[in-house]
């Protein structure tokens, strides 16, 4: 029994489940002994008065307006609030710095938490489709990869290395960029 009190307990779903029964009995039992209930159904009484006791317009009508008028008056108060405190704009990190131009193709990667850099692909500089490296040499024991794009039909080029090789290349141009600093100045 101990075990499933603590797998609840710790179960992020019914832990503010139990939590909101806690609250809610320590809010009926302070109701109590405080003496809150006479003016909480005096309350209740008055409002239920109020909403279908007779006048020009209908009080239910008067609130359902009231209801509806709420989120263009919470739209209002957003606006004049992003008015007069703007949103200050986050400093431009390194890490913003994910697509650049190298050897005629756009590079796009991400970074690890290290700062490490993975996920390189490679697209095309003219109409920014994704494009593959193709095997195009006539040797198997000798690496040379070809660029073209299947949208546009550019040829990008061909290299007499593989394409782990480029991708190296690659990302220490980019560990340069970043080292000097010149990943600001734009390339493209």
């Amino acid at each position: 029994m101990e075990s499933l009190h603590k797998k609840l307990w710790h179960d992020p779903v019914w832990s503010k489940v139990i939590a909101g029964v806690i609250l809610a009995a320590g809010a009926l039992i302070s109701t109590y002994f405080l003496d809150w209930w006479p003016p909480i159904v005096e309350f209740i009484t008055r409002s239920y008065q109020l909403l279908f006791t007779s006048a020009s317009v209908p009080n239910w009508a008067m609130l359902i307006l009231g209801i509806l008028s709420l989120p263009v008056l919470l739209l209002l108060v957003s606006l004049a609030w992003l008015t007069v405190f703007p949103k200050k704009s986050s400093p431009i990190s390194w890490r913003d710095y994910t697509t650049d131009i190298y050897f005629g193709l756009r590079w796009r990667w991400k970074y690890l938490d290290n700062g490490r850099i993975y996920n390189t692909h490679t697209f095309c500089p003219h109409c920014d489709f994704q494009i593959y490296a193709e095997n195009t040499s006539s040797y198997s024991v000798i690496d040379r990869i070809g660029f073209k794009c299947d949208s546009c039909e550019s040829y990008l080029g061909e290299f007499d290395e593989s394409l782990d090789s480029l991708e190296s290349k690659t990302k220490r141009f980019i560990q340069q960029k970043i080292r000097n600093n010149t990943w600001l100045v734009k390339s493209d």
